[in-house]
């Protein structure tokens, strides 16, 4: 008897976990989302345009960025505002400095020149000037 009770509950119980399974709500995804979103980015087309901003910028000749690797001995400075060349150059035993010369800041520089030798022999920090779009109008 109670393997027969056994066997008839289960029996009632599956249809009823089916049928909450088919209650369950149905979504129509259709095409809800634009193609442009699967579409890859056009890398070609964008490094063209980066290049070609690049291109029309003029380097100043003695107006550059510190960079990372300047150390006692040698000064590593990177062309302003491309940022597109380094030289790495010595230092003066006795170099003027005036301002922050540190690590990324915008400096112009002075070169001495003996011989072949050419080293930086003053630095002192560049404030680039800002135009204001706005002081043009009346």
């Amino acid at each position: 008897m109670r393997k027969t009770v056994y066997l008839i509950i289960p029996l009632f119980a599956l249809p009823l976990m089916t049928v909450s399974c088919r209650m369950a709500p149905k979504e129509e995804l259709g095409d809800t989302v634009a193609a442009k979103v699967f579409e890859p980015i056009d890398t070609a087309a964008l490094h063209r345009k980066q290049a070609a901003e690049m291109k029309n910028i003029k380097d100043s000749a003695d107006i550059f960025y510190v960079g990372p690797a300047t150390d006692r001995g040698k000064l590593q400075l990177i062309s302003y505002p491309s940022r597109r060349d380094t030289i790495s150059i010595g230092r003066t035993r006795h170099i003027k400095r005036s301002g922050t010369t540190d690590q990324g800041h915008v400096v112009r520089i002075a070169l001495w020149t003996k011989g072949k030798d050419t080293l930086v022999s003053k630095i002192e920090e560049y404030y680039p000037t800002v135009k204001n779009k706005n002081s043009n109008k009346k």
